[in-house]
Order: structure tokens, then sequence, then C-alpha cells
């Protein structure tokens, strides 16, 4: 196949021209696997996707994983998860709380609270908004390859405990399940620990694992002194040089290595929800040091 790459933004990422999802062969699948590895973050526009194509296109890219989370799962492909906030009870035209900002999402990278984090993911709007609700990454190898040196020897060796914490609440929002009612819904994840610096399989380059959203803190270090270095890894890789934001049009498809980024979610206002289906590259092993 034909298709082609440009670069993304200077940061990272690239954009894939003339992919055709129905003709990709194998070696095109290598390709995509291979640029995944090499870009962090793919997008290819001008998509449509049917449910069924988005979850036959993302095993161009690799085993695609069912969602832990049972509630967000699409009724038709288990493979899909269907991100749709501020669906149900819309605001009167009238009712200024429509201009409520809902959606948002700190930094942070998928599944980190699980053993075998994904490997990445395949986000596809099916509802745009008029403003706001942008995806943001950034490459956490980049980032860690501009670390000062001091601050590498400093993170060397060091792990840090992941668990759902107060993502909770997020994902109780996003499923739209009253887990006070239903407590049998509610997914349980034991607190898991996973090196605070990681080597990528395919590369041997090393990246940080930061998630914002639960990351609680390293392992051996007092409770002030994990706050403070957590705190500034997390403003060190956060700097706006270091990402890419993305405006979303119908037919956009996002592609990323999951255990390469973080990513983020701007808000959007309620009166205008937006509606997001996506599937999960399998990771099927833990993060190594």
């Amino acid at each position: 196949m034909g298709f082609e790459f440009s670069p993304l933004c200077e940061a990272l990422g690239a954009e894939i021209h003339g992919l055709v999802p129905e003709t990709i062969d194998r070696a095109d699948a290598q390709r995509l696997r291979q640029a995944l590895h090499d870009y962090a973050v793919l997008l290819v526009r001008g998509l449509d996707l049917t449910p069924a194509a988005h979850v036959e296109l993302t095993r161009a890219f690799g085993d695609p994983e069912i969602h832990p989370i049972e509630s967000i799962r699409h009724e038709q492909q288990p493979e899909i998860i269907v991100l749709g906030a501020g669906q149900s009870g819309q605001p009167d035209p009238d009712d200024p709380s429509g201009d409520d900002l809902i959606g948002a999402l700190p930094w942070h990278s998928d599944l980190s609270y699980a053993q075998f984090p994904c490997r990445g993911a395949l986000l596809y709007p099916r509802r745009v908004v008029p403003d706001g609700g942008q995806t943001g990454f950034l490459d956490t190898a980049s980032v860690y390859d501009a670390l000062p040196t001091a601050m590498k020897d400093r993170i060397e060796g060091l792990e840090v405990l992941h668990a759902l914490g107060p993502i909770q609440e997020v994902i109780n929002r996003a499923a739209e399940v009253d887990y006070a009612a239903e407590p049998e819904a509610a997914p349980q994840f034991a607190p898991v620990v996973h090196p605070l610096v990681h080597r990528l399989p395919e590369t041997g380059r090393k990246a940080l694992n930061l998630s914002t959203t639960t990351a609680q803190s390293i392992i051996g270090l007092p409770e002030e002194e994990s706050r403070t270095l957590l705190r500034e890894l997390t403003e060190f890789a956060t700097q706006r040089h270091f990402t890419y934001f993305h405006s979303w049009q119908l037919g956009d498809l996002m592609v990323w290595d999951n255990w390469r980024t973080m990513h983020i979610v701007t808000g959007f206002k309620r009166r205008h929800p937006r509606l997001m289906h996506r599937t999960t590259l399998r990771g099927g092993a833990a993060l190594c040091a």
C-alpha cells in the first residue's frame, strides 16, 4: 500500500496519508506497528469506520484487548469502549449549567493501575464538540532523554505505587453507573507497583511512567519527598514544547503507544456532549526496568 508519513508536530507523532483500512495486508501492518514504535502517536484523517471496521483496523496494530470495566463496553463490539460524557440529562437551552465544563481528564496513561498496562489505543470520534474537548499527548521517552543527568541518576531504579484512587469518581461519571446502588458493578483493582523508569522492548529506549491519575507514591521515599519528586517530574514532562493537542474532526483516528505516552483531555461544555469510541491494544506484560 502506498501510504506515507509526515511529522505531526515538532514534539512527537506522525500523520498517515493514503491509508485505506480495507486493503491493509501483513506488510502494511508491520509498517504501521513499526511507525507506532517510531513516532509514539499517529493520526489518520478522513476515515469512515463502522464499529466492526474500527476493531478490524485495531488488529493491524496489535491484539485488541477487552477493557476490564464492563459497563463502558460497546454492546455489539465489546472490544470498543464508549466514552460519552454528558450523553444523558441534557440541559435546556436557557439553563446556565449547560456552560459547565465536563469530560476533563488530567495527564495519564491508560490502565496504569493494572498489573499489565495496555500497550496502546485507537480513538475515533462519533460526535465532536464545537469548542474544547481536545486530546493532548506527550512522549515520555523524549521527556526522559531531556532530563538533566542528575535527575536521571536520582530516579534510576525507583518504583511507583499505582492505584485507581481518585480516578474512580471519573470512571463512575463516564460509565454513568451508580456504584452506591450497584456495588457489584464497581471494578476492583489491587494496587500495583511499576518502575518509574522503564525500557521499551522494541527499541530499548527509556521512558517515564508518571500517570498522574494513579501514581500514588514512590516506594521507599518519605511521603513529602515522594510527592515533591512526582510533582517535579510532572511539571518537567508537561511543558508545552513536549506536547501536541489535537482538535477533533469527524473521521479522525488517533493511535498511541500507551507505554511511551501520557495524554490529557480538556473539558467541553455540558450542552455539547461528545461521543468517542476507543479500542485497546493488549500489553500482555509488565513494564520492565
